[in-house]
């Protein structure tokens, strides 16, 4: 993924005029969570993500990426575009469009994934970056073609459900910081698990586990982003709580 010197330095301006970086701008951060395998293409499926009136924000965007660094964007609603990526710019074939609003000083990601029907579609989900006083906040998202899930973590006797989450909603629980199992199962069985992993949850640390692709084609994953309560840059990291450049749980 090549981030263009714009989106960094004055991605505002492709949306509304020059802008001024500012305390009150929202942080945007960007993610791709369709495995083009779920469309008949490569999986790693490239896009660029154009303004709607043909800016180039980012471009060679690959599958199971999530942006570590936001875009400092003042408060609005922002035309966007998903592009395959094409040697021109914001010149490939459009694969999703939405209008996403910001909020001030608002913390958030716009992912691409699929709907439920597993069509391709554009959710922004709020980042929730209070703090949580030396716990761990997880923020289970539902984004992939697949029905209701419910979510397990334990730790020894301790344990979180979370119960029929629906695409593309999400639900937050907090905990203490250590090594944690996560499961996924459908909403009505706790024995056909779809996923599961062994993660070290951080203190003072959100983590946004993203579940993406599809339970028909056997493609479901859980991408992860995590974000410092603390004010540092956003990292990923893989089931055993490493730092990785992109988080694929699978």
């Amino acid at each position: 993924m090549k981030l263009k010197l714009i989106g960094l330095v004055a991605a505002a301006a492709l949306f509304s005029g020059p802008a001024v970086a500012s305390a009150l701008n929202a942080k945007l951060y960007v993610g791709h969570g369709i495995n083009g395998s779920d469309l008949g293409l490569p999986t790693d499926l490239p896009v660029d993500v154009c303004t709607s009136d043909g800016a180039e924000l980012l471009s060679n965007v690959t599958f199971r990426t999530i942006t570590p660094d936001p875009l400092s964007l003042p408060a609005g609603i922002y035309g966007v575009e998903i592009r395959l990526a094409d040697a021109g710019t914001c010149t490939g074939a459009l694969a999703v469009a939405a209008q996403i609003s910001l909020g001030v000083t608002e913390s958030a990601t716009a992912l691409a994934h699929l709907n439920e029907q597993g069509t391709p579609t554009i959710t922004k989900f709020v980042n929730d970056v209070r703090p949580t006083s030396g716990h761990a906040r997880v923020v289970a998202r539902h984004a992939a073609a697949a029905p209701d899930v419910n979510v397990l973590l334990r730790k020894g006797r301790d344990y979180r459900v979370i119960r029929r989450l629906e695409n593309p909603d999400q639900e937050a629980v907090v905990v203490r910081p250590g090594r944690w199992f996560v499961g996924i199962y459908p909403a009505w069985s706790w024995r056909n698990r779809l996923f599961k992993a062994n993660l070290n949850l951080a203190a003072d640390t959100a983590y946004f586990a993203y579940a993406v692709g599809s339970t028909a084609n056997k493609s479901f994953e859980v991408l992860l982003q995590s974000i410092n309560l603390n004010g540092s840059s956003a990292v990923s990291s893989d089931a055993t709580g490493e730092p990785r450049t992109s988080a694929s749980l699978r």
